[in-house]
């Protein structure tokens, strides 16, 4: 099957498509029957070419907008097999750090010197403390389902379920006590947890001291993989398309889905990395399908699973609702023309189908005139059978327009939305760790009994900032940890370029928040504004209390982290937004993140700093969480498409059920074009039918038929007696330089001779500066012709001759070729006025007194 072949194959199932499709070929099948009655009727018109050329560009319109479909599709399916598995490894990136970080925890070193095995003394008891430390950990870090300690013989020391295997014989226990990395990640079935046929677990070995190898047990993470997968398909899974999303291992097997009915678990599929897409058949159903491997984060790179999305081939191409936002057909149009995302050979579409329909408008009127100057006895017939062409032909061009409309927004609507909701869905992931650090590190309990000393002493102070330093040394997104006394007193920093804030009271409000939070789940966050913390910067700053630890009730203190949000902020837009839209000028594609209050966050837009207001609608803001809106725009003087998207939160963190709520917007800009380049043409208005009821009549014998035309403003007309026909303006030869204000214009050839072509607009009192585009052949005394230059071609109508009043030669003077004018009835809605020009006028004024340079018929 060739390229076109397949194209067509899946323009079966492309609604928009398939609908401009239905129409053009019911229109192709009028053209037929037209062309057949044309000959019957003697409309003396070729129907034949301006048909085919019709139906050409209706085929070539079809099979562009059907590859775009097809493009945007495919764009949206690699996006989310990329985005699928990229989000879930940055997920995993942070679990890497707990492991290492909680094997290091002295409350649990404490207790597994005092209990190496289950028959030590005491064991019960330090059980139920250590437990009680596992479970505030699960609560702040709610992607743990259990978390399990064991000595290095697999004897289960300590769980937070109750499990019923009291040793393990996992392969995982030889292999963390000899691996030379900093975590063990495997994902497979373990003896320790039987109730799961698989899981996700980190594992290290937990030594003696920071200084000592000597190894006291092995401590695992049990990730909830299920659950997080899910949140990560539901937030891509576009439902009307019936898409599936999975993970799968190194293997190709299916590990994670979003639909287990469609795709099960343990499916084997193929991978497509190498081409857009590959159409595949699973189950007796066809599919397109896409697969991406992760590109890592920070090195980290996982197990080698990939991103993998399958969409069936009858939904692949739901088209996006037209009710979503109003933009006119104009200016899409418009946009299609001036923005650079469009080809060429895309952008003549368009411009062909208005030549062509120029064309049939000349031919049309040819085809009146011809008729009636001729003595065709099927008159009637013929003129309304070109007043059908006509209007076949303006249904022709409405509905290729249509669908250039429709296609440009296709094209220019691609992913805003999608980018928006990617940067905020990694922010507020990244945010959710941080309101985890600063509520577990408070529970460290070096901190809490220091704090509950009658005096922080400089031996305490220091103890607090080496724990600081070395939680910072491995949790480099924040800038500096520090810990305050209840009097908000700074006491202990994590940086040595910091120390000189020991002693400095605090006096933000989120200081005496911090210290009135009533339990170990809360935690406060201040605004984002300028901080002397963060060398007088907008950032975050998260905060917890520190308890006593002989009552939870009694508050010595809190620990404060500083966000390094100029820095987190920046990578999370750059790594976001594709690099091929914008490597080289960030202001075609640009994010600006803000608060409720319009405030900027970060952007990565070149004049657009973090701080300042941002200049929008104020309309966008009224989006509540989770809720997007997609539209085009024009913002400092330029035309963007542009995707908003509201925060929602992460799990439990800005949930409902947390205290701390902060919106945050994303905008996603992406650049259409210059607005003041993009010049919006209103379409001529198809006003041949109101003319025609306005001033005309049935042919008999007190009317005469008029041809008129347009130049500038100005509604002409003559006699179509007087008319040969209308030619474009291309058969303009202007080789003879004049005077720019000499009304002789140049020659053309026509059958076989060479004719004078005039502008008569200054002896119509008219003065504009619209390219002609037609030149209407007249006849000249007994034997001449000559061209005249019109912007337009307009009706002919029939006009009662009562109508037409003569005008008094002594007040018009001999400077008009007006000579006479056609007033519409009383009751006429359209009162314009239509002047008829004297073409003995035009030889007395512009080409008397011989004819020497006109030629003869």
């Amino acid at each position: 099957m060739n390229d076109l072949q397949e194209l067509h194959n899946f323009i079966k199932h492309m609604d928009s498509v398939k609908l401009s499709k239905e129409k053009l070929d019911e229109l192709s099948r009028n053209w037929d029957t037209l062309s057949l009655l044309s000959q019957l009727g003697e409309a003396g018109m070729n129907m034949n070419k301006i048909k085919g050329d019709f139906v050409t560009l209706s085929n070539e319109l079809i099979n562009y907008f059907g590859r775009e479909m097809l493009q945007k599709t495919v764009s949206e399916m690699s996006s989310k097999a990329q985005v699928s598995v990229d989000i879930v490894i940055r997920n995993l990136f942070e679990r890497t750090a707990d492991i290492g970080f909680l094997a290091t925890d002295e409350a649990i070193r404490d207790f597994l010197r005092k209990n190496p095995t289950i028959y030590s003394d005491g064991y019960h008891d330090n059980l139920t403390e250590l437990k009680k430390r596992f479970v505030e950990y699960a609560k702040k870090y709610s992607v743990y389902f259990d978390i399990v300690l064991m000595n290095p013989q697999g004897n289960i020391l300590a769980s937070i379920e109750d499990n019923e295997v009291s040793k393990s014989h996992d392969p995982l226990l030889q292999e963390v006590a000899y691996t030379s990395q900093e975590y063990v990640e495997t994902y497979r079935h373990h003896d320790f947890l039987p109730h799961h046929d698989k899981s996700l677990v980190y594992s290290y070995r937990v030594t003696k001291s920071d200084s000592s190898d000597e190894l006291l047990g092995v401590l695992c993470l049990c990730f909830k993989f299920e659950d997080e997968m899910d949140g990560i398909f539901a937030n891509l899974i576009n439902p009307k398309t019936k898409e599936c999303l999975t993970l799968l291992d190194e293997r190709g097997e299916v590990i994670a889905t979003s639909d287990k009915y469609h795709i099960p678990i343990g499916a084997k599929l193929p991978s497509v990395f190498n081409a857009p897409y590959e159409v595949v058949t699973f189950g007796g159903r066809d599919y397109l399908a896409k697969s991406a491997k992760t590109n890592g984060y920070q090195g980290f790179f996982g197990l080698g699973w990939q991103g993998h999305i399958m969409v069936p081939l009858e939904h692949a191409f739901y088209s996006i609702d037209e009710e979503e936002f109003a933009i006119t057909q104009q200016l899409l149009l418009a946009i299609l023309q001036h923005s650079d995302l469009f080809a060429e050979s895309l952008k003549a579409i368009p411009l062909q189908a208005e030549e062509i329909q120029h064309n049939l408008n000349r031919a049309i009127w040819n085809g009146n005139v011809k008729q009636n100057n001729s003595g065709n006895e099927n008159k009637q017939f013929s003129k309304a059978l070109l007043q059908e062409i006509r209007k076949t032909g303006a249904q022709t061009k409405h509905i290729i327009a249509d669908s250039m409309a429709k296609l440009t927004k296709t094209m220019v609507l691609s992913d805003g939305v999608f980018l928006a909701d990617l940067i905020l869905d990694i922010m507020d992931r990244n945010l959710y760790e941080r309101a985890n650090d600063c509520r577990w590190w408070a529970l460290t309990p070096d901190f809490r009994s220091l704090l509950s000393m009658e005096q922080v002493t400089p031996s305490a102070s220091q103890r607090m900032s080496e724990i600081l330093a070395h939680i910072n040394s491995l949790y480099t997104v924040y800038t500096n940890l520090f810990i305050y006394d209840v009097h908000g007193k700074i006491v202990a920093v994590s940086q040595k370029s910091a120390e000189y804030l020991l002693g400095t009271k605090l006096s933000a409000k989120w200081v005496q928040e911090s210290l009135s939070l009533t339990n170990t789940s809360k935690y406060c966050v201040s605004d984002f504004t300028k901080s002397s913390l963060y060398e007088n910067r907008h950032t975050y700053i998260y905060n917890a209390a520190i308890r006593s630890q002989e009552s939870e009730d009694v508050v010595v203190g809190g620990i404060g982290i500083v966000f390094d949000s100029e820095l987190q902020f920046a990578q999370m837009i750059e790594e976001s937004l594709p690099k091929n839209k914008h490597s080289l000028d960030k202001d075609t594609l640009f994010c600006v993140l803000t608060t409720k209050e319009q405030n900027i966050i970060a952007s990565n837009h070149s004049k657009l700093s973090v701080g300042e207001h941002f200049e929008i609608d104020p309309k966008f803001y009224s989006l509540k969480n989770g809720e997007s809106l997609s539209e085009i725009i024009e913002y400092q003087g330029d035309y963007y498409a542009l995707g908003v998207k509201c925060s929602k939160g992460y799990r439990e963190y800005k949930s409902p059920q947390d205290d701390y709520q902060n919106c945050v917007y994303s905008f996603v800009f992406s650049y259409i074009s210059n607005v003041a380049q993009t010049a919006i043409s209103m379409e001529e208005e198809e006003s041949a039918d109101i003319l025609q009821d306005d001033i005309s009549g049935v042919a008999e014998a007190n009317s005469v038929e008029v041809a008129s035309f347009m130049i500038g403003s100005k509604w002409l007309g003559v006699r179509t007696e007087e008319v040969v026909e209308a030619m474009s303006i291309s058969a303009l030869n202007s080789t003879i330089t004049m005077e720019e204000g000499h009304h002789f214009k140049g020659t053309m050839m026509y059958k076989d001779s060479m004719i004078s072509v005039i502008d008569i607009q200054k002896f119509v009192q008219e003065k504009h500066s619209q390219a002609y585009e037609e030149i209407i052949v007249l006849k000249f005394g007994e034997k001449g012709f000559i061209g005249i230059l019109v912007n337009s071609l307009d009706a002919i109508p029939s006009v009662k001759k009562e109508n037409i009043k003569t005008l008094d030669e002594y007040v018009i003077g001999n400077g008009t070729l007006v000579t006479s004018m056609v007033f519409p009835p009383k009751d006429s809605p359209s009162q314009e006025v239509l002047s008829l020009l004297n073409i003995q006028k035009i030889q007395e004024n512009l080409v008397a007194p011989n004819l020497t340079h006109m030629n003869k018929r």
